[in-house]
């Protein structure tokens, strides 16, 4: 077997996207997403399957009372607490970070039209992290209609060294001060209710999320939320910990996808190896994440230390390049393609920042974009700038443009383009290969990605999908065998994958896994 990748493209990850789903007639919502899932398989793009529970500790029972459905690509998809869930099959570079985003949409769009020719009602679907409802009884009662504010969420996995994550405090002082400022780059950008922020009406931010959080760390992801969430559900053997970041966004922009993928796989490798022990501490970090989203004029992003020094986002974001950069130097580690790549943009990224050249970033940062949208159209009330980004966060015909450039509706009712945003990461990210990414999009949309256990799991769910009792994660039970695929790089295509290339009995396959990684495949 060959020897594991190294650097950012060692670090296994991949996104969960919780998607709002809605129509004009009053419909309940679990009804819509049943009916988007159902679309799906009847689209021949996902099928049935019983999800293995046993590694879902402390969630065991919410686990148990969802129907899954598994993606041609890989990716589970279900119906969580009345939203459509796809959770992407895990990849390890950025390139495939945005592949299997923009993959994950084009399902959920599909899903929606689907469910639109089921209902016989219209059916939308938005890649957005909250939603503004107006209460009806302000108006019946003759006062102003009032705002509500439900979330949705997006949330990232990254495959991290238990030994990494074992004292919690000095996860606290690495990576809080990370996602508090990452922000300004990875910040979807959303209209919330005033009454969040302790003020009238509502208030256009930077990170929607970040209105929502209460304490530094918590188990919950829906209550009570902390900045980072301890759940300890690898996923994977024990020597591995999931960072389960509950702090990613509904992004639709390539470059962003892609931005804070590679920093986050840079900044957990110098986390991992010692260099961010030293981060500066925020002093009270839940109330800065919240009074950095809401600065959208000034761009001030003031922070102060528990050092009481007073300091600026930017100034911690140039932090963590500095250690990465350090970690480079000192370890001798090689990056890599991606790593190196990434890194230069960072650093691109930051020193525009620190100019306070937010304009640069129209098209290609989704809160800076959106925020350029509400100044064109100069919403009148609150409903309209709601709408405005609502109009932005929804999915329809213009995804197909990622597959299909002649058959993508850019015209569409949507105000993301597809063709600024492309331009914008080709401008950004020059040494990256954009031209190939409608062919990625494709091969995602049918195929997991070839490096990690996915792409084993996802061949043995179409060539034998009859003999499959349960899957999850790590594991995948068959009629007469349980393969353990606690390692996230085994069994991958370049492991496996000529050995599968023949139509061959399954019995083959599972020989050929077994001769591989002897105690992983049990009869």
């Amino acid at each position: 077997m060959k020897e594991r990748t190294k650097g950012t493209e060692s670090k296994i990850r991949g996104i969960e996207q919780e998607y709002p789903v809605s129509a004009k007639a009053n419909l309940n919502p679990s009804l819509l997403v049943n009916a988007a899932i159902q679309g799906l398989k009847r689209r021949a793009l996902s099928r049935d399957v019983i999800w293995d529970i046993a590694t879902e500790v402390s969630q065991e029972v919410h686990e148990s009372r969802i129907t899954s459905s598994y993606g041609n690509n890989g990716s589970r998809i279900y119906n969580d607490m009345g939203h459509l869930e796809i959770s992407t099959p895990s990849y390890n570079n950025p390139f495939d970070a945005v592949a299997y985003d923009k993959a994950s949409e084009i399902y959920a769009f599909m899903a929606s039209k689907e469910a639109s020719l089921a209902l016989k009602k219209e059916v939308f679907v938005h890649k957005n992290n909250v939603a503004n409802l107006t209460t009806t009884e302000g108006v019946l009662k003759g006062r102003r209609a009032s705002i509500k504010t439900n979330t949705y969420a997006t949330h990232g996995n990254i495959i991290t060294l238990r030994e990494a994550c074992e004292d919690w405090s000095r996860v606290e002082k690495a990576l809080i001060p990370w996602i508090v400022t990452r922000i300004l780059f990875s910040g979807s950008g959303d209209v919330v209710s005033g009454s969040i922020i302790g003020k009238e009406g509502v208030k256009f931010v930077i990170s929607p999320r970040a209105m929502f959080v209460f304490k530094k760390s918590s188990l919950s992801t829906t209550v009570d939320r902390g900045i980072l969430n301890t759940r300890d559900q690898p996923h994977a053997a024990r020597r591995y910990w999931r960072l389960h970041d509950i702090h990613y966004e509904a992004l639709r922009s390539e470059y962003a996808i892609f931005m804070r993928d590679i920093t986050q796989a840079l900044v957990i490798r110098a986390f991992e190896t010692g260099f961010l022990d030293a981060a500066p501490e925020i002093e009270n970090p839940v109330r800065t994440f919240k009074e950095i989203s809401v600065d959208t004029q000034d761009c001030e992003w003031k922070i102060k230390l528990k050092s009481g020094e007073m300091t600026d986002a930017v100034a911690i974001l140039r932090f963590y390049i500095e250690a990465i950069e350090r970690m480079q130097t000192e370890t001798g580690e090689e990056e890599g393609k991606w790593g190196k790549i990434g890194l230069k943009a960072f650093k691109s990224l930051v020193e525009k920042l620190e100019a306070r050249r937010i304009e640069d970033f129209v098209d290609g940062i989704d809160w800076v974009t959106k925020l350029a949208l509400l100044v064109n159209y100069e919403p009148k009330n609150a409903s309209e700038g709601i709408s405005i980004c609502n109009q932005y966060a929804l999915l329809d015909g213009g995804v197909m443009h990622y597959v299909d450039s002649e058959k993508g509706d850019i015209k569409s009712d949507c105000l993301f383009n597809p063709k600024d945003s492309l331009a914008f990461a080709e401008k950004e990210l020059p040494q990256v290969n954009w031209s190939t990414l409608s062919q990625r999009i494709k091969y995602a949309l049918n195929n997991a990605p070839e490096q990690t256990r996915d792409f084993f799991k996802a061949e043995m769910m179409k060539r034998y999908g009859s003999d499959v009792r349960s899957v999850s994660w790590s594991t995948m039970v068959l009629k007469d065998a349980r393969v353990l695929l606690d390692e996230p790089f085994m069994l991958n295509k370049e492991e496996i994958g000529d050995e599968m290339a023949d139509r061959r009995e399954i019995e083959d396959s599972l020989a050929v896994a077994k001769r591989l990684y002897p105690d992983k495949v049990i009869y």
